[in-house]
């Protein structure tokens, strides 16, 4: 079950904030959007809502199997929530989620839902998404060279025959076939100069010392690489017989960077509705090999390591990654690698397991000798990421004597305190104890974080919480708050001015206005909890949570004033101040 306090899409966060610093789109805009959409009948339009009571309809939830309905979507706080898995936000998450778009595409989806264009501030921005676009149709349009070239060559279909192949698969992937020679592509596409700087920043030709260019692909099955929307974004190229490199991957370019993108999950996501899960594969071949034999919810990395940015991004699509390597010692080295990279990005709901293979054998061998359900039964059997981190640590240390466990504990140790704080990392430093048979260990946080955990007082909570819960609730606060040195003040004060300044702000639109700053978090979660204060007094706590503050303020103020007294260091505007501070109190 997901924690219910977790933003999700982390990834989006990021191209959010990146998003908002080139200013393509503006967030005046985006707010405006918000308050014009009703996110009822957008996600009504997708999933049948029914009415449950006068500002809350129901549905099973979109986001995990279910047979009863725990999701919830409000009217008046223009925000979902789903009782059973915890995904929740506004309409803009809904579609991040649900229809699994990137956040541009997101707002570009919801304007079209309202009737309205999306405006853009940057002319660069516009620039740059063409050449991008540019890219793409001419790498498609190679593919599709390629593609000719396969149907045309019987050595190049003998070859996939012979590696079990079949027709509609090399037909899903869009297989290709570069022929031999040095300037095929050059001769097809690049008929001028602007043309052949096209295809070299495409990564499809190589500069030749002496001048000119020349093919990258020969003589190789081609594996057009789509990115999530399913542009073709570069290749990977499979020699037909013997020579090196056996693979060979598009170099880096404007439109792809290897450690960004996912082999495999274009066709992932288009064969699967929801995603249980996802194995983590190396080569292209084994992904093709697994779709072909109904597993199809493989991805491979393309040359590289899997990365921070794979692994946010598979998150945005599934909470259960499977990694696949072979079962020798450099296979469980990779493993290791893997698992260290997983460690910061981890949350509670997510669940890491590692496949390990028997000797000899890939997962396009392996598949094809024992077929979909033996493949299954050992996806079923992984070994999880707990598991695989004491059994490797502990080879590295004699946990019978003291000096071996302490090792044991001190390398155990380092690598937990890159865990995000939460359950798991809790349950892992109560692992680590058991193991070490020590005292219970726990994480090692810097000052800074301490005191960012540190919960404001119950009032200033539960203001905040009816606030984001009820934001017309800024409106019953006629005068302005006394300052109160207390955590959290700072943000309930914008909270208040934000919303006075904005009347039709409503939960979802607050989210999306902190979307981007590190205190989003923070409201999100305090707009899921349940404050058990009924409808009908809800205004009236409100209020009384703001006396109570005030009362806080003025015996800080006091407390200050004294402290003053006592050092004979009061003005007399000072002392009248605490005079009458004193009074009111009485």
């Amino acid at each position: 079950m997901q924690n219910h306090f977790d933003i999700k899409n982390d990834s989006q966060l990021t191209l959010y904030n990146t998003i908002m610093s080139t200013g393509s789109i503006p967030r005046e805009f985006i707010q405006r959007l918000l308050s014009q959409v009703d996110i009822v009948d957008l996600i009504d339009g997708r999933i049948p809502l029914r009415k449950k009571s006068s500002n809350n309809y129901f549905a099973c939830c979109p986001f995990h199997a279910e047979k009863s309905a725990s999701f919830s979507v409000s009217h008046t706080k223009q925000f979902y929530y789903c009782f059973g898995c915890g995904a929740h936000g506004n309409a803009i998450d809904f579609l991040l989620q649900f229809d699994r778009l990137s956040f541009p595409e997101a707002i570009d989806a919801l304007a079209k839902h309202a009737g309205i264009d999306v405006p853009r501030e940057t002319i660069s921005n516009t620039a740059h998404s063409s050449i991008d676009t540019q890219l793409c149709d001419v790498l498609t349009r190679i593919a599709k060279y390629y593609q000719t070239e396969l149907r045309q060559s019987k050595t190049a279909i003998d070859y996939l025959k012979n590696r079990g192949i079949s027709g509609p698969i090399a037909k899903e992937f869009c297989l290709g076939f570069a022929p031999s020679g040095w300037e095929n592509v050059l001769q097809q596409f690049g008929t001028t100069l602007p043309l052949k700087h096209q295809l070299y920043e495409a990564g499809m030709l190589i500069k030749k010392d002496e001048g000119g260019y020349y093919d990258r692909f020969r003589e190789r099955i081609m594996f057009p690489i789509h990115e999530r929307r399913g542009r073709i974004i570069a290749f990977g190229g499979r020699i037909l017989d013997k020579g090196d490199p056996k693979y060979l991957n598009s170099p880096e370019t404007p439109i792809f960077q290897k450690g960004r993108e996912l082999y495999g999950l274009y066709q992932v996501l288009n064969a699967n509705r929801q995603i249980e899960r996802i194995v983590l594969v190396e080569g292209y071949m084994d992904v093709i090999a697994l779709f072909q034999y109904g597993i199809t919810y493989a991805v491979a990395t393309l040359g590289t390591a899997t990365t921070a940015h794979h692994l946010h991004r598979l998150f945005r699509y599934t909470t259960d990654i499977i990694f696949c390597f072979d079962g020798d010692a450099a296979g469980r080295t990779a493993a290791w690698r893997a698992l260290l990279t997983t460690l910061p990005s981890l949350r509670d709901e997510i669940q890491i397991r590692f496949m390990f293979l028997p000797e000899g054998e890939d997962p396009d061998s392996l598949i094809r000798k024992e077929g979909k359900d033996a493949f299954e039964q050992r996806i079923q059997t992984a070994v999880t990421l707990s598991s695989f981190f004491f059994q490797t640590l502990s080879a590295q240390a004699d946990l019978t004597s003291v000096d071996g466990r302490a090792r044991f504990v001190k390398l155990a140790t380092e690598h937990l305190n890159q865990l995000p704080p939460g359950i798991f990392q809790q349950m892992m430093f109560e692992e680590l104890a058991k193991k070490g048979r020590t005292e219970i260990i726990s994480a090692q946080m810097p000052p800074q974080m301490k005191l960012q955990k540190a919960r404001a007082p119950s009032s200033l909570r539960l203001a905040i919480i009816l606030l984001i819960q009820q934001p017309q609730l800024a409106h019953c606060i006629t005068e302005p708050l006394p300052p109160i040195d207390l955590p959290g003040f700072a943000l309930f004060f914008e909270l208040i001015e934000t919303i006075k300044n904005n009347a039709a702000y409503t939960t979802g639109t607050i989210l999306e206005y902190w979307r981007d700053r590190k205190e989003g978090k923070l409201l999100a979660k305090l707009a899921l909890l349940e404050h058990m204060i009924p409808a009908s007094g809800i205004e009236s706590e409100f209020l009384g949570t703001l006396q109570r503050l005030k009362k806080l303020a003025n015996k800080q103020q006091i407390d200050q004033l004294l402290s003053k007294a006592a050092k004979g260091e009061l003005s007399q505007e000072e002392k009248y101040r605490l005079h009458q501070l004193i009074h009111d109190k009485k």
